[in-house]
């Protein structure tokens, strides 16, 4: 039992390195991403609604962090009207999905 934790004790430094690496790792990626993310939100909301136009390109379904677009719920309904896709709110889940509803569009779920 001790030469087991002893044994063990000799590999953790290796491991707590790799264990730290991998940890800023993941810091240093969700913090970039959360970076790119908000500035997106600070272009002009004529650049925003041209790139969310640009994204609405008839796919069935797309999906838009709230953090990355800073339009008004009106603006982005205006946009999704445009294009025929219908939005719907995930309060929870804080992103917006655009459903392509061409029969119905610009309809708030």
């Amino acid at each position: 039992m001790i030469s087991t934790m002893a044994a063990g004790s000799a590999e953790s430094p290796g491991l707590r390195v790799a264990f730290f690496v991998l940890v800023e790792i993941v810091v240093a990626a969700g913090l970039t991403l959360t970076i790119v993310r908000v500035r997106r939100s600070a272009k002009s909301p004529e650049k925003q609604m041209a790139r969310l136009a640009a994204q609405l390109d008839g796919r069935n379904q797309v999906y838009i962090r709230k953090v990355e677009i800073g339009l008004s719920q009106q603006d982005l309904l205006r946009v999704a009207y445009s294009r025929g896709y219908s939005l719907i709110d995930h309060r929870v889940g804080k992103y917006y999905e655009f459903v392509y509803t061409p029969y119905q569009p610009g309809r708030l779920a």
